[in-house]
Order: C-alpha cells, then sequence, then structure tokens
C-alpha cells in the first residue's frame, strides 16, 4: 500500500479512538475520580449518528456526481431509494444493502 493510504488509515483509527474515549475521559476529569458515573451528556446520543452521516455524505455525493457525468444517475438513485426505503422499513443494514443492490441491478437491467 502506498504512504499516503497508510497515513489516512492512521488518521481515521485515531479520530475513531477519540470520538468513542474522549466523552469518557472528560466525563472522568470532571468527576474526579472514584464516584460513580452519572448519565451521559444529551449530546452523546447524537454524536453517533451524525458521524454516520457524515461519512455517508462523505462517500455518496462523489458516487452521485460520478453517476451523473457517466449517465447512470437513475441507476445510482433507484439503489438509494431501494436501501433508504428498507432502512425506514425494518431498520436492517444488511437487508438495505441488498435491497440497494437490487435496486440498483435492477434499473441498469431496465435501461
Amino acid at each position: 500500500m502506498t504512504t499516503a493510504l497508510w497515513i489516512a488509515v492512521g488518521a481515521i483509527a485515531v479520530a475513531t479512538y477519540l470520538t468513542r474515549a474522549l466523552p469518557f475521559l472528560l466525563a472522568e476529569r470532571r468527576r474526579g475520580g472514584d464516584r460513580k458515573p452519572g448519565p451521559a451528556p444529551a449530546w452523546l446520543d447524537a454524536l453517533g449518528p451524525c458521524i454516520l452521516a457524515a461519512m455517508g455524505a462523505a462517500i455518496l455525493w462523489p458516487e452521485a456526481g460520478k453517476a451523473a457525468a457517466s449517465g447512470n444517475l437513475a441507476q445510482f438513485l433507484s439503489g438509494l431509494a431501494a436501501a433508504a426505503a428498507i432502512m425506514l422499513w425494518r431498520r436492517d443494514a444488511g437487508l438495505a444493502t441488498l435491497a440497494g443492490l437490487a435496486g440498483h441491478a435492477l434499473a441498469g437491467w431496465l435501461t
């Protein structure tokens, strides 16, 4: 692998570790040591979904541009819509992935 790829992997690993460890480390410092932990801050509940949404946007936006440039935007949107519909219905990431693949393939077959 190239050096740039290893740097990216390392940066992602550090960012992942910090998003998981910092809230606990900061809470420990505020509590002062041995006391029992209190309830988690409200922003902590939103942190995971926000990070996932940011990663999804960073991945999907360039792919949508490539699909539009190559004339496959309808196929891309079909897969995206199928995956989103399954996630809204069942909240099952595996099933949503399969539905997205099927929607993408079906739209490619029909066009």
